[in-house]
């Protein structure tokens, strides 16, 4: 009887200690909302093995940086993250009519760095695009390809909404804040906007080093480098920290090399 206890208490013990070795046993769910830039060169690359490694498994709303603010402040969220600076962040919130919660009442962190590309049709031919060009071919004052050296066909603006921090970023360093043609074919998300640029002759919008390839033309351009920013609320959640810790320790060897950490926490 006595041996049975001990072989019983064994089998207990070691069945307990394997259920706290396996970090999938206790798999937690953490909610992001996202913008485009973190999403394709930071998210979508880190998820899946991060999970395999550490149980935390993240679920993204893909509605853009403008959203992800709305849905921490009302607790929908753990963390926002955008392709902008936190002040161009609260600017951008403040445009649309929002108002924030104080900034004191924020965390916010660089995680990232991401780089805006241009993509086009590949029948526009172009090959490079100087501040001025761009400038004048998404505001609308340039509207056929042959005028900046392409070819013979007009212009047609692909504009995602989903990708706030993208448009306004490249507002601000690019258009010199003068607003968007209203003449432009909308897409919803980064993915959506280059399956409307391969399909439309003529076709341009605004993408990241991620959605690259050879299906698309991506002209020359002026660098347009930009921080990705996480924000949350009074303390960091503790899921959050360790997303944190895979991004900055074994989940760079799955980043692009032009997506750097930065530690700085304000």
């Amino acid at each position: 009887m006595p041996v049975t206890r001990i072989v019983t208490r064994s089998v207990c013990i070691l069945g307990l200690l394997m259920i706290l070795g396996n970090p999938l046993v206790f798999a937690a769910e953490v909610k992001i909302g996202v913008g485009g830039s973190a999403t394709e060169d930071i998210f979508y690359k880190i998820m899946e093995p991060m999970e395999k490694s550490t149980g935390i498994k993240l679920v993204l709303v893909l509605d853009g940086p403008s959203a992800a603010l709305r849905s921490l402040d009302n607790d929908l969220v753990s963390a926002a993250v955008g392709g902008l600076s936190f002040p161009d962040w609260m600017t951008m919130m403040v445009k649309e009519g929002y108002t924030p919660n104080k900034p004191t009442d924020y965390k916010y962190q660089e995680i990232g760095r991401g780089f805006i590309k241009v993509i086009a049709n590949k029948n526009t031919l172009v090959k490079k695009l100087s501040k001025d060009q761009l400038k004048g071919i998404f505001t609308g004052k340039i509207t056929n390809w042959k005028e900046v050296g392409g070819a013979d066909t007009p212009i047609k603006i692909v504009y995602a909404k989903g990708t706030s921090g993208t448009n306004t970023e490249f507002m601000n360093k690019i258009m010199d804040t003068e607003p968007y043609t209203k003449n432009i074919l909308e897409a919803s998300t980064a993915p959506d906007l280059k399956a409307k640029v391969v399909a439309t002759p003529g076709a341009v919008g605004l993408s990241f080093v991620s959605l690259v390839d050879e299906t698309v033309t991506a002209p020359e351009i002026p660098v347009l480098e930009r921080p990705i920013v996480m924000i949350t609320k009074g303390d960091i959640p503790y899921n959050i920290l360790k997303v944190l810790e895979y991004i900055r320790g074994d989940g760079q060897k799955f980043l692009n090399k032009d997506v750097v950490k930065d530690n700085t926490v304000r």
